[in-house]
């Protein structure tokens, strides 16, 4: 353990003391929170004021309460309350006041809790890792013998060499706010880098505190492809690479786009486009999944811009499209901006919004990662003993996976099985389980939800994804054969029609 650690490791024992001072066992804590649902009146699952047919699946587009009228205002008032939903759930949860103590880390996801159980984790202090700040690295538990005996159910193991996701925080933030992101990826069988930005003191490498330096991902790349990343640059697939930022983080990573060595992109509120003389040339251009927020900055907030700037990714849709990108562009309902950050400072977790980011951030992935065939010199490149056939069939179905997650009416549990977030609290569960400081944590989960009723009324959402015929003999490029293509056009809106299959 070193020093930074058994500072940290400190910080927790005290915490923990001062919890357990307010907490004596077997004492009830907090009452179940199913009181959401009959004590605000509000729906935050399902939209009243224009739901989804049964029978046809859609939404009426001319459906919405017009702005000004009664309807408009109740559900100006739930989108409002709906937001402030996170509040009322940590209120009741005892573990709150511990979290704030750590900066805003989520206390159900310390590394340590589940470092050789759900994954494996490794921190590099500062400069470990040439010109980065510090960096946390998750990577996935494998079918090596003896390799994470206590994997829990439902979590699948994956062998190396595994694809690699970079994560870069915002403004006033660190990378312990993204844990809930770079656990879930390593344990979904990707290699997850959470690059910390500038601490105090080394202002020499370009930025100022918590403020994100755009040169990390490229050093952490330069990193994994050197000798000096021993065991991670052997275990990491650089054919494979995406970037996922959020704010400040998120204008990073779509900064790379054209560059060679990224493949995918996911930008977590902080822009709508690219740069016109990005990926030009031999550089194609990566495919970008943005999600967007539709409140305040960490308040709720009413819409004034309605419907003035409803349309806000139609350009992105179209400067995407015209280039032959995938692209997937949504606004979520009732959330914040540092919804995508673990909420900035307190206990992470959301009912929903945690979970619908990483629904979709594991489908982006899949589709874009995991789903991509990589070749060397017009030669597939194939792993795991499988011949080029079968690599071919392998990397189809995970794509086609994907896509159908991508463009599903309902959520799976594919997002469900990796949440171990501040839940509902369970008093009962927490007196008899032996852990009163976590024993009564029960995760949230949103599976056989509307996809459609996750996304904002505000605004218009839009689509357009392909699978490519790998069987047929696709190599994946832009124009090349697919199997499958989703896309709204850009006068559909997925909260309408879904992700619609096209001819």
């Amino acid at each position: 353990m070193d020093e930074g650690e058994d500072m940290n490791h400190r910080r927790l024992i005290a915490a923990m003391a001062i919890a357990a001072v307010a907490l004596p066992f077997g004492a009830a804590p907090a009452e179940p929170l199913s009181t959401w649902e009959t004590y605000p009146g509000y729906d935050c699952t399902g939209d009243p004021f224009n739901p989804i047919d049964p029978e046809t699946g859609l939404r009426d587009p001319n459906g919405d309460p017009e702005p000004g009228s009664e309807e408009w205002t109740q559900r100006d008032a739930e989108h409002v309350a709906c937001t402030d939903q996170r509040d009322h759930d940590s209120r009741t949860n005892p573990m709150r006041n511990v979290g704030t103590a750590f900066y805003g880390e989520d206390m159900y996801r310390q590394p340590s809790r589940h470092d050789g159980v759900r994954f494996h984790f490794d921190h590099f202090n500062v400069l470990d890792i040439p010109d980065v700040p510090s960096t946390e690295v998750y990577r996935p538990c494998s079918n090596a013998p003896g390799d994470c005996p206590g994997l829990p159910a439902g979590l699948p193991r994956f062998d190396p060499p595994y694809p690699v996701v970079i994560v870069m925080h915002g403004v006033i933030a660190q990378n312990s706010h993204h844990r809930f992101n770079t656990q879930v990826f390593a344990e979904h069988g990707y290699m997850a880098v959470g690059v910390d930005g500038i601490g105090a003191g080394y202002a020499y490498l370009g930025s100022g505190p918590n403020s994100q330096r755009c040169e990390n991902a490229s050093d952490v790349l330069n990193w994994l492809g050197s000798e000096a990343s021993g065991v991670f640059g052997e275990q990491a697939d650089l054919s494979r690479v995406a970037l996922a930022g959020h704010s400040q983080g998120a204008g990073c990573a779509l900064g790379y786009q054209g560059d060679p060595r990224v493949h995918a992109i996911i930008a977590w509120d902080g822009g709508d486009s690219i740069a016109e003389d990005n990926c030009t040339g031999d550089n194609p251009c990566a495919p970008i999944m943005y999600q967007r927020t539709d409140g305040g900055f960490a308040t709720p907030s009413e819409r004034t811009d309605y419907p003035s700037n409803r349309d806000r990714g139609l350009a992105t849709y179209a400067s995407h499209t015209e280039r032959g990108m995938d692209v997937f562009f949504f606004t979520a309902r009732a959330t914040v901006h540092t919804d995508w950050n673990g909420y900035g400072v307190g206990l992470a977790g959301n009912r929903y919004a945690e979970l619908l980011f990483n629904y979709y951030n594991l489908a982006w992935l899949d589709r874009h990662l995991r789903g991509a065939l990589v070749f060397d010199g017009g030669d597939v490149v194939t792993a795991g003993g499988r011949t080029e056939a079968e690599e071919r069939a392998f990397r189809q179905a995970v794509a086609q996976s994907a896509f159908d997650r991508l463009t599903a009416r309902f959520f799976d549990d594919s997002a469900d099985v990796h949440n171990v977030s501040m839940g509902y609290w369970d008093p009962e569960l927490a007196a008899t389980s032996g852990d009163p400081l976590y024993g009564g944590n029960v995760p949230y989960a949103i599976e056989g939800l509307e996809t459609r009723d996750r996304f904002s009324p505000y605004f218009y959402h839009y689509c357009s994804v392909s699978v490519p015929d790998y069987v047929g003999g696709s190599d994946g490029s832009p124009g090349s054969a697919v199997a499958h293509r989703a896309d709204t056009g850009p006068t559909g809106d997925m909260r309408f029609i879904g992700c619609p299959p096209v001819s």
